[in-house]
């Protein structure tokens, strides 16, 4: 599907103006500079009773200008109206539920085993694009065959939408990924399908760090590419999953960072790994990196 154009979707409520409410990226000609066609790809959003926010990240990602975009929504159930929201754009939906499920991590799954994309990504339901972020992402899977991951800065902002700090991305490195924190910011990341096929989607096992963990799998199988721009909006506000769940979100990474093991890697990046491993990655150790890792995530609370 080509992306709506801003005058065919429901008009913004008074006073919201600006990106993506009365703004909208430039629409993309139907193939690349180099004559060939543009990559489809497939976008999953979450969604759990986050219906203040929600209109915004529909709306963020249909107004990509995007030649060839599937969107798709996997609704937890809500209560809080988000489903009205979702009828009104379902005319430019792929597919969506709302029905109960495992959490988050099942329902990026559920959506993107019905996503028929080249690239896949999500973007939660209290985040959202920039404007041009798709077209960015796929410009670079066109021109970097092979590639297994694209992503850039995400701006973290506040309930309103006020900016407190940049999430800021850096060239792929695992070493700095196990023992400072995520150097991929999860809203501003996209993957190649064929990359996911072959690692798996996201591990069930993980509700909180599951983005984390599967940008570690890619990173170390595939070449991966940082583009040096904001893609994204993270909004940190009091009842996202990082605050409200905090001590979830360091046991979880006290449980991987020490049996993060290379027995499902290829040789190539078995090697890689084991050339980086640090000994002695006890629970005290990883307790006392955690103050780096979640700074990664999640604002001091004096910023918020």
């Amino acid at each position: 599907m080509r992306c709506p154009t801003l005058d065919q979707l429901p008009p913004p409520g008074a006073g919201r103006t600006g990106w993506p409410w009365t703004d909208a990226s430039p629409n993309l000609p139907f193939t690349t500079p180099g004559g060939e066609r543009w990559p489809r790809v497939s976008v999953v959003t979450p969604s759990y009773n986050q219906a203040q926010f929600l209109e915004e990240t529909i709306r963020s990602v249909l107004l990509q200008g995007y030649p060839d975009l599937e969107y798709i929504i996997i609704d937890g159930g809500s209560k809080d109206g988000s489903v009205e929201i979702i009828r009104e754009y379902e005319g430019w939906l792929e597919y969506w539920v709302s029905e109960s499920d495992r959490g988050q991590t099942h329902a990026i799954n559920k959506g993107w085993a019905r996503a028929t994309g080249e690239v896949l990504a999500y973007i939660n339901a209290d985040d959202y694009y920039l404007a041009g972020t798709i077209g960015a992402a796929a410009e670079v899977f066109c021109t970097r065959p092979g590639c297994g991951m694209v992503y850039g800065t995400a701006m973290i902002a506040e309930e309103a939408g006020n900016e407190l700090r940049s999430w800021e991305a850096r060239p792929f490195d695992l070493r700095m990924m196990l023992a400072v924190g995520s150097i991929v910011p999860q809203p501003s990341v996209f993957f190649s399908s064929a990359a996911l096929e072959d690692v798996s989607y996201l591990n069930d096992d993980w509700q909180l760090i599951m983005d984390y963990d599967l940008s570690i799998r890619i990173g170390v199988e595939y070449p991966t590419v940082c583009i040096p721009r904001v893609l994204t909006r993270f909004r940190n506000h009091p009842q996202s999953k990082t605050r409200l769940r905090f001590e979830e979100l360091a046991e979880e990474l006290i449980e991987f960072i020490p049996a993060f093991k290379a027995d499902q890697l290829s040789p190539r990046a078995w090697r890689r790994l084991f050339a980086l491993r640090q000994p002695g990655l006890t629970a005290h150790v990883i307790r006392r990196m955690l103050g780096r890792q979640l700074r990664a995530i999640v604002p001091s609370s004096s910023s918020s």
